[in-house]
């Protein structure tokens, strides 16, 4: 979640300044949560017409939105008092595709909240002290990634556990961070920015259906009787796409600088070095694997990086997928012509991800 104060006097100018924004606490101050949510989901949100979204706004006197995005992503933007903040995202977990199942609020679910990179340390406390106790005081589980989402200061924070408990959660970290200076620039996520090379904790669009299940594999038992809000999505809810979390849980090294260029390499080019050709192992994918985990890095001319990302990095999405390696490809060093992919994986995993990626370089030179 992002959080702003809306009735705060602070200029453009003043998020841009390098010094810390102090904010004062006050009773009637509404503040500003973001929540990433699947593109699907935004139809949830809305509702037909319009009716779920003009109730909660008309219901709590609170600004709800979901902005229109071109990508798998859609960020819902609350402003209210933390109370009611707490409200209303109680009464939406049910709405999501992921949850419309369950009667009630006793089931298990996960949140993505953005914050700004400076307020992590309000969250985690001196030692990790703090982010232990929320968790075992709310009985939740609570990833904080540390790469920040595309072109923006935002972090995303996963919030997993009852849907209660997820909510109190989220209350008690507002409450951490209320009074916390913003320091740095500040500049909120745009989903349209979406780049599916970074791994911050964000969502990727996958080919085929896992299932209605919690995305961090939470166990889904849930009883009682539901709410009058209604769960169908609106027929104008951008998506359908099938969507699945990307690795949450993968702490490499976190990506620099802009997104990768998306632009095909000039012909010509030549292929990448320290790639050995061959047809591809047999995988071995299973997270259980005892195999061990290696790291190697190749080159590729800066040129050739378009075509192995791939629009909307579809391409070494798929290669990822069919390798069952972690990809990465940096920046190109200033002055360079040369771009590094570092490759992390089993042996095996590897292998077939050189294969795959040389053919990807072979396939593009040829045409």
């Amino acid at each position: 979640f992002h959080v702003k104060w809306i009735s705060g006097k602070r200029s453009a100018e003043d998020m841009e300044e390098d010094k810390p924004h102090k904010r004062s606490r006050g009773s009637d101050d509404m503040m500003e949560l973001r929540i990433l949510l699947q593109s699907k989901n935004a139809g949830a949100v809305i509702g037909k017409g319009g009716k779920n979204i003009k109730a909660l706004r008309t219901d709590y006197n609170a600004t709800v939105s979901v902005p229109d995005s071109s990508g798998p992503e859609r960020i819902l933007s609350v402003s209210a008092d933390i109370p009611t903040v707490a409200e209303i995202l109680l009464k939406v977990i049910p709405t999501l595709e992921e949850y419309q199942h369950h009667n009630g609020v006793d089931f298990d679910c996960e949140l993505r909240m953005l914050i700004h990179q400076s307020l992590a340390g309000s969250i985690i406390g001196v030692k990790g002290a703090k982010i232990k106790e929320l968790r075992e005081s709310t009985q939740t589980t609570i990833k904080l990634f540390q790469e920040c989402c595309p072109q923006s200061t935002d972090r995303v924070v996963l919030v997993g556990g009852k849907a209660e408990q997820v909510v109190e959660c989220i209350k008690t970290m507002l409450e951490l961070i209320v009074e916390a200076p913003i320091k740095g620039r500040a500049q909120q996520y745009d989903p349209n920015f979406y780049d599916e090379t970074y791994d911050y904790g964000g969502f990727s669009v996958m080919h085929e259906d896992r299932g209605r299940r919690p995305m961090g594999g939470f166990s889904s038992r849930g009883r009682g009787s539901g709410g009058s809000f209604d769960r169908t999505p609106s027929s104008g809810g951008r998506g359908g796409h099938h969507m699945q979390n990307r690795r949450d849980y993968d702490d490499m090294s976190p990506r620099r600088g802009p997104p990768p260029s998306q632009r095909g390499g000039r012909g010509g080019s030549r292929p990448p070095r320290n790639m050995p050709m061959g047809q591809p192992h047999h995988r071995r994918r299973s997270s259980y694997s005892e195999d061990p985990v290696i790291t190697t890095q190749v080159t590729i001319p800066k040129d050739l990086a378009g075509s192995i990302i791939g629009k909307g990095g579809q391409r070494i999405k798929q290669i990822r997928h069919e390798s069952g390696a972690s990809i990465k490809i940096d920046e190109p060093l200033q002055g360079s012509e040369d771009r590094i992919i570092t490759i992390t994986g089993t042996q095996d995993q590897i292998q077939n991800a050189q294969y795959l990626l040389q053919n990807r370089c072979v396939t593009h030179s040829t045409t």
